[in-house]
């Protein structure tokens, strides 16, 4: 495998349309990648509305992935089993992962040990971090990692 091939983005992500919808974009890219067509709103009806956006840890944010034929694992930053994030990182890398760092929530596009590369969907972009340095910010904020697998 080239390098180009290795970090070729697999996600057709549409910007959030509305300043609180960051997770109901990440969900909508998931679900596409998926051959499932939902709009951000329709997500959003779906989710549990809190201060800054959507409760990403409910029975709200599981039972609509579950409905979807997906399967959800939520850890906080430092709940991750044996403490290993790299361990996390890697099921989201060969599934769909949602990375919570501030206020904000992140589309795991490529974890290669210690880079991570996420997309921010406030413009698309994609954002490269460093695992020690994004755990750091994350401790600070009430960071988390979001394991969404679909279930064959």
């Amino acid at each position: 495998m080239r390098d180009n091939e290795k970090f070729k983005i697999k996600y057709a992500l549409t910007p959030q349309e509305r300043e609180d919808y960051c997770l109901c974009s990440i969900l909508q890219a998931i679900l596409e990648r998926h051959g499932i067509k939902v709009s951000q709103s329709e997500i959003a009806k779906d989710l549990t509305p809190s201060k800054n956006g959507f409760l990403v840890h409910d029975e709200r944010m599981k039972g609509f992935l579950e409905l979807n034929g997906f399967e959800y694992l939520f850890y906080w930053h430092d709940e991750t089993p044996f403490n290993e994030r790299d361990t996390v990182l890697e099921e989201m890398r060969a599934n769909n992962g949602i990375i919570g760092v501030g206020k904000h929530v992140y589309l795991l596009e490529v974890f290669e040990y210690p880079v991570v590369k996420m997309i921010d969907p406030e413009n698309g972009q994609v954002r490269v971090r460093n695992l020690v340095e994004m755990v750091k910010e994350m401790q600070d904020s009430e960071g988390f990692f979001g394991v969404v697998k679909k279930v064959k």
